[in-house]
């Protein structure tokens, strides 16, 4: 697929283009061919331009590396369980975490129909020996949720859910 067609497709603006010296091997002789996609290594990388009608996606959760205690945060699509940005996670792995708390907001979604509740979600806290684990799906697009890993002995949980909303909402999907 063609560059400027994926990335049509994914409705980001492209001028300009790209050229690249591909090796083309005729008997002994080495040459070269222009081709229209993209060098594999190095070359030109294309400008990017944003149309008023083009959305702007910001995936930047790195507000949340200020909170407390942080240990890690991620931000995860609930219908695949794939992890869209991270941030910190040291020892924790953060991909598990997401894909495994993917199940724990499913859980809770399918309790609220069973039972018939007319409410969403504004997050679910997770206690542990050793640490919080604050998941909150945006409210903006309740399919995605951000999830905060949190040290205990030194994060403050009121001071975090404020955080947490506060950096959901620069997030824009």
């Amino acid at each position: 697929m063609k560059l400027k067609t994926f990335l049509k497709d994914l409705g980001v603006g492209w001028t300009g283009s790209v050229k690249a010296e591909t090796p083309v091997v005729s008997g002994n002789e080495l040459g070269t061919e222009e081709s229209s996609e993209p060098p594999k290594i190095g070359g030109n990388i294309p400008q990017q331009t944003v149309t008023s009608k083009e959305k702007i996606m910001s995936t930047d959760i790195s507000g949340l590396s200020g909170i407390g205690g942080f240990i890690g945060a991620c931000l995860v699509d609930s219908e695949t369980g794939l992890m869209m940005a991270s941030e910190g996670g040291g020892k924790l792995d953060l991909e598990a975490a997401g894909a495994a708390n993917t199940e724990v907001v499913k859980a809770k979604l399918s309790a609220i129909e069973m039972l018939g509740l007319d409410d969403r979600i504004d997050d679910i806290l997770i206690t542990l020996g050793k640490q919080f684990h604050l998941i909150r799906p945006l409210e903006q697009s309740p399919t995605v949720f951000l999830y905060v890993a949190l040290d205990k002995k030194s994060a403050n949980l009121g001071m975090a859910r404020v955080q947490v909303k506060k950096v959901e909402q620069t997030l824009s999907l």
